[in-house]
């Protein structure tokens, strides 16, 4: 592929308007191979296709070899999953009885990764069995993998389900050697959390049938992966981190739709992608929603596109397969996809990939780039901004876009509701062992004991609910938090109340999988939202305040100018109406009477001393503090991996706790996601982050890629970005790290 070319066609298309704003040549890099000593099979596998190992998947081996947990977390199409299943075979070799359990995200990214393990299996003659295990699993083949298999590949929800009934397998509990989490990323937020309390639990089991194995997480590149690896597992880690594989050189281009107010973001990434296809580049279009990559892929078909394929969520197994296929084949020249092709399915390497849209996270965006690229061939990224915050941000400062900074990632283990819920499954999978319990659940264990759930016996505390235990849990909401939305009496998808109060009022638009759904009933005591199919041509969003107050304080760092300070708060959240959205303007407002919705979460705030050196009246300071705010709340998934949705804010110019100008920026989760307090540390670099958005953007009053959030439940009033680009100046130039505690 000529680079030159590329931007020469492009440079010449009949619809280009200058959109490049910026283009970098990111180096190739070549491998470093080490040779280590490796189980004969092993050996001969790897020589029999002329294999060597990178240096990092020998430093896996050698720290798995020594007895460590394990963390692998480097760039997509780095080699890890041969850096994990190398020493998972040569462990299963030497003791015949070993078993392993592989956990995936997703069933579909386990069955893809079995023919890969069964195609290294039969190439070390290791006559071990592996299967995947899950709902899709035929009856027929259940006892035989329970009976024989030595790896079994599932999921977390799959998992969750059957350790109830953990005597039945209790020939592979006892001989588990090893616990992999492959695309452990995922497990973050209060998924994470339900997922290391459902890790504990299954360590738990393991070990009542006297196995302790070692656990293997394989991540994207992350910031925290010692951290995190020790927040999934309650264990310490070795983190693998240098990727030591070969890539060639990277040509970025960053893509400002804007230039041609003519042409949607959606069509000028079709126009894109049905120019690189014609020019045989074989290329990913990555789309923020199934809708988006629907439309791409019809668009780009319409300009000339050749080979063109939408891939998303929602179509059947067989239709994902066939089209994974044929891309591998080189049959499909262009796939337009959501995030499901970001990581795990193999589709060989592309030679190109477009970002439709910031993904959300420097993760996901480097995830997604990195589906383009053939060992030593070059490759083309197109990030195609759109008009929010982030994607701005990126085109005023593409060397952040560019650089090797990564997001943390956060678990809220200290989540009681999640603890609680797990600690019911613990106990009526195996009777609770007085040493079993501790400080932090003892609590916990005291209250659900009174209320009649736990009971002591001579055997250990034991469940004794009326229901199931594990009907009380779910895995991707908050215990005792569902509201199931539904259509014609059909369960569509849970959520928290948390969400439905934003997304599932009476009147709000939803989209699933390609419909449109209105809903027509919630009722938040019932725990239910129905939901009917209707076309419309708009969109909702609700109008809502907060009254926040402050419970207690954890953390804290002052300064002689504004103090940060991080714990628990009760938020009163009160919908008052919504308004009907149709192509970017509001067309009507509805009231609402929902009751107000009170919970307790983490925040984290700024409190200012004195303002008297800015410029700032009165009657701008509200103004001011919001936009400062907004442009916080914008820049926060650049640090800690986050949806937009998942942290809310409230300035005010007079806190009545703080007694001053405060900002607070809140979890908008039931008992909290833990992610406002992991900014304490890095708030430094927030600050500076949202003063340069602001500072940066052209405009003169806030616009949708500065200030102005559509989900901002006062209608962006008031809003100063004059004073509130005054406000974090003067925040980023008196910080002081110093008086640090907590």
């Amino acid at each position: 592929m000529s680079i030159d070319r590329v931007l020469s066609e492009i440079e010449a298309a009949s619809w280009y308007r200058g959109q490049v704003v910026h283009s970098e040549t990111l180096a190739a890099s070549h491998s470093s191979h080490v040779a280590i000593p490796l189980h004969p099979n092993v050996q001969a596998a790897l020589d029999a296709e002329g294999i060597r190992l990178y240096t990092h998947q020998a430093k896996a081996i050698e720290a798995f070899r020594r007895g460590s947990d394990v963390v692998l977390a480097t760039p997509t199409a780095s080699g890890k999953t041969l850096g994990f299943n190398l020493p998972v075979l040569e462990a299963l070799i030497e003791d015949p009885e070993a078993c392993a359990l592989y956990l995936y995200p997703l069933k579909a990214l386990a069955n893809d990764q079995l023919g890969k393990l069964d195609g290294l299996i039969e190439a070390c003659s290791a006559g071990i069995e592996a299967d995947t295990y899950d709902g899709d699993t035929p009856s027929s083949r259940k006892a035989r993998i329970k009976r024989s298999a030595r790896i079994v590949l599932t999921n977390p929800h799959a998992l969750f389900h059957y350790l109830p009934w953990h005597h039945q397998w209790a020939r592979i509990f006892a001989h588990l050697r090893v616990v992999v989490l492959d695309e452990a990323h995922q497990y973050r937020g209060v998924f994470g959390a339900n997922v290391a309390f459902l890790l504990r639990r299954a360590l738990r089991i393991a070990r009542h049938y006297g196995a302790e194995p070692q656990i293997v997480l394989s991540s994207a590149s992350i910031a925290n992966p010692t951290e995190f690896a020790r927040s999934l597992t309650g264990r310490d880690a070795t983190a693998i981190c240098d990727d030591a594989s070969e890539h060639g050189e990277r040509y970025v281009l960053t893509w400002d739709p804007m230039l041609d107010p003519t042409r949607s973001t959606v069509s000028q990434a079709a126009h894109l992608l049905a120019l690189l296809t014609r020019a045989g580049i074989q290329t990913i279009c990555f789309a923020r929603s199934r809708a988006g990559a629907e439309v791409i892929a019809q668009a780009a078909a319409r300009t000339g596109g050749q080979g063109i394929a939408p891939y998303r969520a929602g179509y059947l197994p067989a239709e994902r397969r066939e089209i994974e296929a044929a891309l591998r084949r080189g049959e499909i020249r262009g796939v337009v996809s959501t995030t499901a092709l970001e990581s795990g399915i193999d589709i060989g390497g592309l030679d190109a990939a477009i970002l439709t849209g910031f993904p959300g996270s420097l993760l996901s965006a480097w995830q997604q780039a990195g589906r383009a690229g053939r060992g030593s061939a070059p490759s083309l990224l197109v990030f195609v901004a759109e008009e929010n915050p982030l994607d701005r941000f990126f085109l005023q400062h593409p060397e952040l876009f560019l650089g090797t900074t990564r997001e943390r990632l956060v678990i809220p283990l200290a989540n009681p509701r999640l603890r609680a819920g797990h600690l019911l499954c613990a106990a009526a999978e195996l009777p609770l062992q007085e040493a079993e319990i501790t400080t932090e659940n003892r609590s916990l264990v005291q209250g659900m004991s009174r209320n009649g759930l736990l009971a002591e016996t001579p055997r250990g505390t034991i469940y004794r609910g009326l229901r199931r235990a594990h009907e009380m849990v779910s895995l991707d909401e908050p215990v005792g938090q569902t509201i199931r939305l539904t259509r014609n009496g059909t369960l569509i998808e849970t959520m928290d109340p948390v969400r439905a109060r934003r997304d599932a009022f009476p009147g709000a638009v939803l989209l699933h999988r390609g419909e449109t759904l209105v809903v027509e009933r919630l009722n938040l005591e019932e725990g239910i939202a129905e939901a009917r199919k209707e076309p419309v041509d708009y969109h909702t969003q609700a109008l809502r305040t907060f009254d926040i107050e402050i419970l207690s304080t954890e953390r804290s760092r002052s300064g002689a100018a504004w103090a940060l300070q991080t714990g628990r708060v009760r938020v009163t959240d009160s919908t008052l109406g919504y308004k009907a959205i149709h192509a970017d303007h509001a067309v009507s407002m509805h009231p609402l009477e929902l009751p107000p919705y009170t919970y307790e979460t983490d925040a984290l705030w700024i409190a200012i001393n004195d303002l008297s050196t800015l410029a700032i009246g009165p009657e701008d300071l509200l103004g001011a503090l919001h936009g400062a705010e907004h442009a916080l709340l914008a820049m926060l998934p650049l640090l800690v991996l986050c949806d937009t949705s998942d942290v809310a804010g409230l300035s005010t110019p007079l806190h009545p706790q703080t007694r001053t100008p405060t900002i607070l920026l809140f979890d908008q989760a039931s008992d909290g996601a833990g992610l406002t307090p992991s900014l304490f540390s890095s708030i430094d670099a927030l600050l500076q982050r949202a003063r340069d958005l602001v500072r940066d953007c052209p405009c003169d009053a806030g616009c949708p890629a500065c200030l102005l959030s559509p989900r901002c439940g006062s209608q962006n009033e008031p809003l100063s970005k004059t004073g509130a680009s005054a406000i974090l100046e003067y925040l980023v130039c008196t910080s002081d790290a110093k008086g640090a505690n907590g």
